[in-house]
């Protein structure tokens, strides 16, 4: 299917983008060091992720857990490369150094967002079931990044709508994630 070898392609290339923009949000100096620290580490983990993207891209096999359509998958396709775009737009401020803190943050959790999709949790799933942990430990690391970095931003999103969609893509996350373990994983093979 060549809508999923695309998404994988953009899910590695935005992943890329976005472990430039936390490494440049780490060297300014003019932004807190409770930041700059959550930025070294996520673009630490960026790097890491990379490697299982580039692993994904060789063996990945899709086995359409959420019942998509090509249509839908088009439509996925399409944003993600509109949220590409922007993100090359962003970087190109970012390497002039106009951007605040306060724009760091909200594009931290803009660059977060796009990757709680679920297309990129099944992917993920589905790529967990080659790992010697499993799927589980995979996705909940996943998670588990994400609700630090939700953590660390909360005091600076007080006024920011962004924390609000951020929380509830988390829920989503989780409750999705309790929906691939419950008809895919262990508890199902458990109740079996």
């Amino acid at each position: 299917m060549k809508e999923i070898k695309e998404i994988i392609d953009m899910g590695r290339r935005l992943d890329e983008l976005t472990c430039e923009v936390y490494t440049q949000f780490a060297k300014r100096s003019d932004f807190d060091a409770a930041l700059i620290r959550l930025w070294k580490e996520m673009a630490e983990w960026k790097k890491g992720h990379l490697k299982h993207w580039k692993k994904i891209s060789k063996s990945f096999a899709y086995k359409n857990m959420f019942n998509r359509s090509d249509e839908e998958l088009k439509t996925i396709i399409k944003q993600m490369k509109n949220i590409q775009s922007e993100l090359v737009e962003f970087l190109r401020r970012l390497r002039k150094k106009t951007i605040t803190q306060n724009e760091a943050v909200s594009q931290t959790i803009l660059n977060e967002f796009c990757m709680i999709s679920d297309i990129f949790l099944e992917i993920f799933y589905t790529y967990g079931e080659t790992l010697e942990n499993g799927p589980s430990d995979f996705v909940k690391e996943c998670g588990a990044h994400l609700m630090r970095m939700a953590d660390v931003l909360k005091p600076y999103m007080r006024l920011n709508p962004l924390y609000a969609v951020l929380l509830k893509s988390l829920v989503e996350f989780k409750y999705k994630f309790e929906f691939l373990e419950t008809t895919y994983g262990k508890k199902r093979k458990a109740a079996g």
